[in-house]
């Protein structure tokens, strides 16, 4: 079993994942969600995280708040309500409120420290937002990279092709000065889920209507989230490429490393100069300038798989 850390900025798709880690009570134990700025501030991020362990009975994982902005924020992109919903998880109406004040007291990144020190080896740190949080923790303690037995990153692009600007995916373009710091600094084994692995294994649409005839617990929950202010018919005509969950994909990898079906070890940074490619990763394709691989990126995923794996989760 993988002792787990989730540090998140949950909207819909890291909802997904942290369901699907919970629901996987052989292989994950969840020590701890931390929260950091991202598709929505801070706040809400908190609140969408709590959200998620009351549906499924798991507000006994602690959940810690974390940075509230990046390290430079001067992003014309700081968040993703456009895709998330204003509240982060679709603008959903609950039935019931969330008590806020269970949230630890103790900051994410000095929790992070914490959790890691305590277990050195042990802890897979499952990083599925902008990577603040996790940079200022390898700022603070210089161990807290080596001692982490891995690090798995939904993050990045390949192609220079980006989401949020002409060539960066959104949680590298954020905080571009934390993804750099994390790519270089980590000194434990890091696989990156990119952008671009996510698109090519969209889904048909076909599949998620599918998905809405299901009856459990999770899929209502996926169905509330998905149907909402962001509307499946708005999605499938702004998501053309077919339905993806990247966070949720990049769970997947770590769960069953056969869902890659080819990964590649390189060395990579993160540019933070360029006018137009501020945030971009820049991957050393040839080994131009290093031959040391600082990252393993997951080339392309077994869609067939990643289907079953979320039927399985919310039939």
């Amino acid at each position: 079993m993988k002792k787990i850390i989730i540090d998140v900025d949950t909207g819909v798709d890291d909802a997904m994942a942290i369901m699907f880690a919970l629901a996987q009570k052989q292989a994950f134990d969840v020590v701890a969600v931390t929260c950091v700025n991202g598709n929505v501030d801070i706040t809400n991020v908190c609140r969408n995280t709590l959200r998620v362990l009351k549906t499924f009975d798991k507000l006994e994982i602690p959940v810690y708040k974390g940075a509230y902005k990046p390290f430079l924020p001067t992003s014309k992109t700081e968040h993703a309500r456009h895709f998330h919903g204003q509240d982060g998880l679709g603008g959903v109406t609950w039935e019931d409120e969330i008590d806020t004040s269970i949230i630890q007291q103790e900051h994410a990144v000095q929790a992070l420290i914490r959790l890691v020190n305590q277990s050195p080896g042990e802890i897979t740190l499952v990083a599925l937002a902008p990577l603040t949080n996790v940079a200022l923790a390898l700022q603070l303690d210089e161990k807290f990279g080596e001692n982490l037995k891995e690090m798995l990153i939904m993050g990045g692009n390949i192609e220079g092709k980006g989401n949020v600007s002409l060539s960066a995916e959104f949680n590298f373009h954020v905080d571009p000065e934390a993804a750099e710091m994390v790519l270089q600094n980590a000194k434990c084994p890091v696989t990156l889920v990119t952008w671009e692995t996510c698109i090519y294994s969209s889904l048909p649409w076909d599949f998620v209507n599918e998905l809405m005839t299901f009856n459990s617990t999770r899929a209502e929950f996926f169905k509330k989230i998905m149907t909402t202010e962001r509307g499946l018919e708005r999605m499938k005509k702004k998501m053309n490429w077919g339905f993806r969950s990247c966070d949720l994909f990049a769970i997947l990898v770590l769960f069953d490393e056969s869902v890659c079906t080819e990964f590649k070890e390189v060395n990579a940074c993160v540019e933070l100069q360029g006018r137009w490619t501020r945030g971009q990763m820049v991957v050393d394709w040839l080994g131009r300038w290093s031959e040391k691989p600082n990252v393993r990126i997951a080339m392309k995923l077994d869609t067939d798989k990643v289907k079953q794996y979320i039927i399985d989760l919310l039939k």
